[in-house]
């Protein structure tokens, strides 16, 4: 299959011998947005650029989006094989009523190049592929490949039938509550890659690479958001990929990474310092009102260790990283029968508007439910998040976990998500809790 895809570098062989005959850049344009003007949502406009390696039958990728939802920049770029069904593929971000949707993008090389033949058809993961026939595209001579679900004909893909090249291609897909959008692309210029620009522009991208190698970010992963580790390691390398990148296609992704290192830099120092201004000092006074009308306030508190979760809790986003409710739930589990009170609190605004409150209580209703969640969970309009210092003056996301100890001093002020592996669940708030169980006890002995 791979030699299929080789007869795509011939034409660039004639151009002179330094070109490279198996390696090609293509730049595609593309749109998403609703299929019928009745849905009032907006286009998304992305472009993506590639450097395809025929001899491989890879695809290095950068992806830039404009509009509803868009990837951090470590899920910006990669790797991509261009024959089979390969995974996770590339893929852009898409924000519909406030939740993000993954959608797959047609790779750049059709990757089923030994079925294009006239009346050919097969079905690959519940979708069927339809070599419709003939069709001109773009003053090209096209394959024209249908495609077709359970719900009926899914979209169309136009395969020069010279080269393989994906010349445009045209998706219908549905989100949230079945609503209908279409996901277009289109090839929008190629070019050979000679010698000297090929070794131009491997340098940056071995160092792109490896910058992502060095996060270890979780699959699918939407947040922006990265450790102080993550940052340093970032830093280290940013000076080095700023100037192999100069004049190259990966140059504005660049300059996305330094400012977005600087931002997170500067943010992180904010935060660390407000962490630094709590830990130590008296919790301010805690009155709470729970979703099941019961009263949570410091003086039932008193004498015990309280982990206190500000978050959103929302029940129309159930998506990751909810995960982390749940090890919090676990947690509560193990730990409260040695005096530990974890108290999930609902931050929103709405809560504070006759008008809007019912809803917003509905949906956190619905969250825990949805998690089976043990613990209790309080609401707060933002009065109580403020008296802790709101992460969110800082430009900072939630949550905050904050840990009070026995004598009503803050212990631990986390801000965002913590790391987690799947056997060690919240490792680190725990390892937390359990030394302040200790040193409880070992006062109460003497």
């Amino acid at each position: 299959m791979k030699s299929r895809l080789l007869c795509l570098g011939v034409v660039s062989c004639v151009l002179g011998s330094a070109v490279r005959a198996d390696v090609i850049e293509l730049r595609f344009t593309g749109t998403l947005g609703p299929r019928r003007s009745t849905l009032k949502a907006p286009e998304k406009k992305f472009t993506l650029y590639c450097l395809v390696d025929l001899k491989m039958a890879t695809a290095d990728y950068v992806i830039e989006e404009q509009g509803p939802g868009r990837w951090a920049w470590p899920e910006r770029f990669g790797k991509v094989g261009l024959v089979g069904a390969t995974k996770p593929g590339i893929r852009v971000l898409y924000d519909h009523d406030g939740t993000l949707y993954p959608q797959v993008l047609q790779r750049p090389v059709f990757e089923y190049p030994e079925k294009l033949k006239p009346g050919t058809s097969w079905t690959v993961e519940r979708i069927k592929y339809s070599v419709a026939g003939s069709q001109s595209k773009k003053n090209r001579q096209c394959w024209r490949v249908e495609l077709t679900n359970r719900l009926g004909r899914s979209g169309s893909i136009w395969v020069e039938k010279s080269t393989g090249l994906v010349i445009a291609a045209s998706r219908r897909i549905v989100m949230g509550r079945g609503d209908e959008f279409v996901l277009d692309i289109e090839l929008a210029s190629q070019n050979p890659v000679d010698e000297k620009r090929l070794a131009t522009l491997r340098k940056p991208w071995a160092t792109l690479m490896g910058i992502q190698k060095t996060l270890k970010r979780k699959p699918n992963s939407t947040r922006p958001e990265l450790t102080a580790a993550q940052i340093k390691a970032t830093q280290t390398k940013i000076g080095q990929l700023s100037g192999e990148a100069r004049s190259t296609p990966f140059a504005s992704l660049v300059a996305v990474i330094q400012k977005d290192l600087n931002g997170q830099s500067k943010r992180a120092a904010s935060v660390g310092e407000l962490a630094r201004q709590k830990i130590g000092k008296p919790a301010p006074p805690i009155k709470l009102s729970t979703i099941d009308r019961k009263t949570i306030d410091s003086k039932s508190l008193a004498g015990k260790i309280v982990v206190l979760h500000f978050w959103s809790y929302k029940g129309d986003q159930l998506v990751e990283p909810y995960g982390q409710v749940g090890y919090l739930d676990f947690l509560h589990g193990k730990r409260r029968r040695l005096g530990v009170v974890v108290i999930g609190v609902a931050v929103n605004p709405a809560l504070e508007n006759p008008r809007t409150a019912r809803a917003a209580l509905r949906s956190v209703k619905k969250l825990r439910e949805f998690m089976n969640l043990d613990y209790p969970v309080a609401t707060d309009g933002g009065k109580v998040l403020e008296s802790f210092g709101d992460p969110r003056r800082l430009d900072a996301k939630l949550p905050l976990w904050v840990v009070i100890d026995s004598e009503g001093k803050v212990a631990g002020y986390k801000v965002g998500f913590y790391r987690i592996k799947a056997d060690e669940g919240l490792r680190q708030l725990d390892e937390l809790v359990i030394r302040l169980v200790r040193e409880k006890r070992k006062k109460s002995s003497k």
